[in-house]
Order: structure tokens, then sequence, then C-alpha cells
């Protein structure tokens, strides 16, 4: 990943809004994994925000190690 191998990053991470399924799967194809699931309260709520978004992520040495989540 690029983010490690080319700009030292010590942990790469995402946030989409919770329903957002399609989202969520390309981070877990990323090697991302769940972290969190947090609330914001938006100016202009959208159909789903009710649910919260998620944080997702992958630390260098998980992906050293070459763990997968997906």
């Amino acid at each position: 990943m690029r983010a490690f191998t080319e700009h030292g990053a010590q942990r790469v991470f995402a946030t989409t809004m919770t329903v957002n399924l399609r989202s969520r799967r390309v981070m877990e194809k990323a090697g991302l994994r769940f972290v969190r699931t947090f609330l914001l309260d938006w100016p202009d709520p959208t159909e789903g925000d009710e649910l919260g978004d998620v944080e997702c992520a992958l630390t260098r040495e998980e992906w050293e190690q070459g763990r997968t989540y997906a």
C-alpha cells in the first residue's frame, strides 16, 4: 500500500455512512477493518445518517504481517 511504502504512514483509515454498504465493502477489500461506529450532527440530514458513520483502518504492522479482514 503506497501510504506505507512511499509516504511512511503508520495507519490508514476511511469513514463512510453505516448504510453505504458498497463503500464499506471497498474498504474491506483494501484490507481495512472495522474500528467503530460514531454519530455526527450534519446540518443537512440524509436518509440513513441516524445510523451513524463507520471508521475502518489498517496499521502498518497489520499490513506488514499480511493480515486481511475482507
